[in-house]
């Protein structure tokens, strides 16, 4: 047996809590507010944030408990190794999970490129008259990203923490700005039909939104074998990450509502964002402070997007490392850099995808995203804590009200995935279906789980 690459145990609490907020902020929240207020009309929209924080708070506590039980790199990988069985039904949903991430992740990381390439516009009012050029821009960052984080993990980790100040900073002069031209009669003010028929509809799809700006509260659990005395770090990384940032979420729509009318930047029938709705973050902080205000922030804010891709490449890059470690993925991702000790491999190819999907338009990649990650992260997830509970297994970190607030989760998670639509529900089930297929290939080829009726030697490689 192939003993297991070292890794280096160098993020503490303030590091994991770092590299989790910046991978939820980025630049999410500043370019799907239109979309969100499109879904629930004015202060309406506060209900999906709302709503958003409470499902991500139950499922990161399903993330806490695992994260302590198996402090690992991989995350969602070993949860569902381990709790399934290591050479039975664990080992294929871990395969299936890897197999999504390799395809998911780079479109995630593409989406912080594209909305980085479009707020870029603000500065740059060229680029939003020459797509070619704002593609190769979304691309570049993409190659910035790969060689900042080319480097050993206590770099990384002080880079994050930097990072994570200008996310705070960032979101804190936008939410300024919003409240310094502040209006209650504008940001409460709202439309007679607001509760109608079609609320239910509008809500499915702003929480589907609005859990994509929360993604991210997790990440520190992927880099578990990275992290000091991870048992208590990742469930207190997860938690504190969660509440900081639906406190800055809540603030943010509530002072864009009372700045601007909410009726100025909703996305036309057609799906067009108006100019104002592209810019909102940078549009407030003009009308509250000035243009060269605007400017600065819309500088931050490109550093804030650059945080987010940069947490999640951080954060994805692990996965595969630790699946090919296990022998349950292609052998070349458990290359460790032989000086720096870090997944090189791993890195490398799930940076490398990410520059290609930054050709494709942004909500093109969100709604792909949104159901793909679902089934078999969420959903899986949350039954392996059932898993085991039912086994009497004890982590160190037990969620509170057990088992409503996994059911909660559980509850939320159906509810998105049917929000994202019936193209994108396709999208993911029938990517799912693939990896099965590729499973069960190379489990017969190999004479492994479900075509043995013992359990199979550990075999290392592919």
């Amino acid at each position: 047996m192939t003993r297991a690459p070292e890794l280096v145990r160098g993020v503490g609490l303030r590091g994991a809590l770092a590299i989790n907020v910046i991978t939820m902020v980025g630049i999410g929240p500043l370019i799907t507010i239109p979309l969100v207020l499109g879904a629930l009309h004015g202060p309406l929209s506060l209900i999906g944030w709302i709503a958003g924080a409470l499902l991500a708070l139950c499922d990161g506590l399903v993330w806490a408990e695992l994260g302590s039980r198996y402090p690992g790199s991989g995350g969602t990988y070993a949860y569902l190794r381990e709790a399934f069985g290591a050479h039975g039904l664990g080992r294929m949903l871990a395969f299936l999970f890897v197999w999504q991430t390799i395809f998911s992740a780079p479109l995630l990381l593409a989406t912080g490129y594209i909305g980085f390439a479009s707020y870029a516009g603000y500065l740059v009012p060229h680029l939003t008259q020459h797509p070619h050029e704002q593609q190769a821009l979304a691309v570049g960052v993409g190659i910035v990203t790969i060689l900042a984080l080319y480097r050993g993990i206590v770099s990384t980790a002080r880079i994050g923490t930097a990072l994570f100040v200008a996310v705070l900073v960032t979101l804190l002069a936008v939410i300024a700005g919003a409240f310094a031209r502040f209006s209650p009669a504008v940001a409460f003010a709202a439309p007679s039909h607001a509760l109608g028929s079609g609320f239910a509809a509008g809500f499915g799809a702003a929480l589907v939104i609005a859990m994509y700006d929360y993604a991210g509260y997790g990440q520190s659990s992927a880099i578990g074998g990275e992290v000091v005395a991870p048992q208590r770090t990742i469930p207190r990384s997860i938690v504190i990450a969660i509440g900081l940032v639906a406190a800055l979420y809540v603030a943010l729509q509530c002072g864009v509502l009372g700045a601007i009318p909410w009726q100025r930047i909703v996305p036309a029938h057609d799906g067009t964002i108006p100019p104002l709705g592209q810019y909102v973050g940078s549009a407030v902080v003009e009308r509250a402070f000035g243009a060269l205000a605007a400017g600065v922030v819309t500088v931050l804010i490109l550093i804030t997007a650059f945080a987010s891709v940069y947490g999640n490449l951080l954060g994805f890059s692990r996965i595969p490392f630790a699946a090919a470690v296990d022998g349950v993925f292609l052998k070349p991702f458990a290359h460790v850099h032989e000086r720096l000790r870090f997944p090189d491999v791993s890195l490398l190819a799930i940076g490398i995808l990410a520059l290609p999907a930054s050709l494709f338009s942004l909500g093109d990649v969100i709604n792909a995203l949104t159901a793909g990650m679902v089934l078999i992260q969420s959903i899986a997830q949350i039954c392996a804590v059932f898993v085991l509970r039912a086994r009497g297994e004890r982590a160190p970190y037990r969620m509170r009200l057990f088992p409503l607030t996994a059911l909660v989760a559980l509850a939320g998670w159906l509810y998105v995935f049917v929000g994202a639509g019936g193209a994108a529900m396709l999208y993911g089930a029938v990517w799912l279906a693939a990896g099965a297929i590729v499973f069960l290939a190379r489990a017969g080829r190999r004479s492994e789980w479900p075509f043995v009726r013992r359990s199979a030697p550990d075999v290392r490689g592919s």
